[in-house]
């Protein structure tokens, strides 16, 4: 092999090794910047200080995640607006765990249907009710592009190896 050839496939492969590195730090977070969790918080929501209040728990994609108290009579799309809307969620499939004995059971709701239909009946919450929104999948996970990337990167590499062993026995 000749030494020009074997520096160009030294050079790629410390190239691949960067490129690489920098995108686990993309999919990890950055180098420098620590980023904290995001942490579950309390929130009153009422209209006058003697008015009752019910807990429910709300989690997944939202901006505010966390035990809301809220009046009686608030359905889950108020509660979302309250917990300042979503952050990249799946609104289609919203999981709703409710305990009240009337009512009890696992709901999965279709936001975006519900918001698109005027005949709908709000889904009003109860006490102790558990809201889940899951965040929506990625068309390409972090590990199906991180493939791409390197299997393309190779054929570059490779490619552009045999192009200048050609141009170089002329």
């Amino acid at each position: 092999m000749k030494p020009f050839f074997k520096k160009i496939i030294s050079l790629s492969l410390v190239q691949i090794l960067f490129f690489h590195s920098l995108s686990m730090a993309q999919v990890t977070g950055s180098f420098f910047e620590i980023k904290e969790p995001p942490r579950a918080a309390e929130y009153i929501f009422r209209s006058s200080p003697k008015e009752t209040l019910i807990g429910v728990q709300l989690l997944g994609a939202v901006r505010n995640p966390g035990i809301y108290y809220i009046p009686p009579t608030t359905d889950l799309l108020k509660l979302l607006a309250l917990a300042g809307g979503e952050s990249d969620a799946d609104l289609s499939e919203i999981i709703v765990r409710k305990t009240d004995p009337m009512q009890a059971g696992v709901y999965e709701l279709d936001m975006k249907r519900l918001m698109k239909t005027t005949d709908a009946k709000p889904f009003k919450l109860t006490q102790d009710d558990f809201i889940y929104v899951p965040k929506k999948e990625p068309w390409l996970s972090n590990d199906v592009s991180r493939t791409v990337t390197i299997i393309s990167m190779l054929a570059t590499i490779v490619l552009t190896g045999v192009l200048i062993d050609n141009n170089y026995n002329r």
